[in-house]
């Protein structure tokens, strides 16, 4: 007899991503956070020798490599950094045309390979949402907003909306949000619902993404929250596997590659995550990326190690694909609500989510012809070849994969 199961992972291979955290419209905002934090908390950050400004230049560079290379992942753009101002009405640093160029190389060459989001309005203070001057309070998004308040379902819904829309206003249409440190890590089930309430008020989105959590010691998930069948909606969760690397996010932390891969190919969290079957999200920051001046991009040159190594490890990309965080979301919000129901060699799938390659793989009978939705798919002649709308005998299972554009899906087998 038949059976069919609905795959981990879109073709049945281990995604990558890189996240990139405190990335905003030319400025280094992390220069003005450890300005204000050091006055907040009388700690001593180097905020003076942190450069004041990511140049556009720098960020192209950047971008055009990530798309020779195939490389995909999250960045983040904070929509008022600092509070210094809204970046879809001009940081009082720059002219129109300087930040007007940045955002068209952002649309450009950034988006083709990652998702936007917000890093909530400002990384530091809390503002009120009508003037975006720091509460009298005077509290932080990364610190007190650890736990959300729960009895301000609304005003939190509406801050985090506010910061999306921000970016909308701009030509950056945000598919998730991220967390500014700590925000929401202490009431997570409240920031999954408010999260997603926001971002469809802005975008219409049925299954937004946030990114709170990293997790370097543990097997990596990657979580659905509120799932509705009914209106094919969800919300899904992005946990980072590593941690930072790169030059983290004073721009002068620790860059190692070997922490991520060594040059043998066998040490470093990422085969642990890999060879488990675990998405395998790198997490970075930008300032680490850039470092300190223009001619250091240390964390920059060790990802490129990284990508190298990766790329030895599995030449013909059989095991591992590069993916948007969007990609891998959608894809678990997708699996979370599916239903599939198999009798004589029919799969009848109910899809309230529709995610493209979406993979089945077969056992208990030797497949010579799949077709979906009566269209023949074609059989892949190797695991490297195998992509969606093929299908692909391996050893006694099969793998099938499709892109279906309909809630009811029927695929025959013989």
């Amino acid at each position: 007899m038949m059976h069919a199961e609905i795959v981990r992972h879109t073709l049945d291979r281990v995604p990558l991503s890189i996240i990139f955290d405190d990335s905003t419209v030319l400025v280094n905002l992390n220069y003005f956070f450890m300005r204000d934090r050091n006055l907040a908390d009388g700690q001593e950050r180097r905020w003076e020798d942190v450069p004041v400004v990511h140049p556009e230049s720098f960020t192209r560079d950047f971008a055009e490599w990530c798309l020779a290379e195939g490389v995909k992942g999250k960045y983040s753009v904070v929509p008022c950094p600092a509070g210094l101002g809204r970046v879809d009405q001009g940081l009082p640093m720059f002219s129109r045309a300087q930040q007007e160029s940045w955002l068209q190389m952002c649309r450009e060459l950034i988006t083709p390979a990652f998702d936007i989001t917000p890093e909530m309005l400002t990384h530091t203070f809390v503002v009120d949402l009508e003037t975006l001057q720091p509460l009298p309070s005077r509290i932080w998004e990364q610190y007190e907003w650890a736990a959300l308040p729960l009895d301000q379902e609304e005003w939190v819904t509406q801050y985090i909306a506010t910061a999306c829309q921000i970016l909308e206003n701009v030509g950056l249409r945000p598919q998730g949000v991220t967390s500014p440190g700590g925000f929401g890590g202490k009431t997570l089930e409240f920031y999954a619902r408010v999260a997603g309430q926001a971002l469809r008020q802005v975008t219409g989105d049925p299954t937004p993404y946030f990114f709170q959590r990293i997790w370097t010691d543990r097997p990596i998930d990657t979580p659905v929250w509120y799932a509705d069948r009914e209106r094919g909606q969800a919300v899904g969760e992005i946990i980072a596997g590593t941690g930072d690397w790169t030059g983290s996010w004073t721009g002068y932390g620790e860059v190692n590659a070997d922490k991520y891969l060594t040059a043998d190919l066998q040490g470093g969290r990422l085969p642990q995550l890999i060879e488990a079957g675990e998405p395998a999200i790198l997490c970075s920051h930008w300032q680490g990326f850039y470092g300190m001046h223009n001619g250091d991009r240390q964390g920059f040159e060790a990802f490129k190690t990284v990508v190298r190594r990766l790329k030895e490890r599995d030449p013909q990309g059989e095991h591992t694909r590069w993916r948007k965080c969007s990609e891998i979301s959608t894809y678990a919000c997708a699996r979370e609500v599916a239903q599939m129901t198999v009798a004589e060699g029919v799969i009848s799938l109910d899809l309230p989510v529709q995610a493209p390659e979406f993979t089945l793989r077969l056992t208990g009978a030797a497949v010579r012809e799949v077709k979906v939705d009566g269209r023949p798919l074609a059989r892949a002649a190797s695991r490297a070849a195998f992509a969606s709308n093929t299908f692909l005998a391996e050893g006694e299972s099969t793998l099938v994969a499709f892109d279906p554009d309909r809630r009811a899906v029927r695929v025959e087998v013989r």
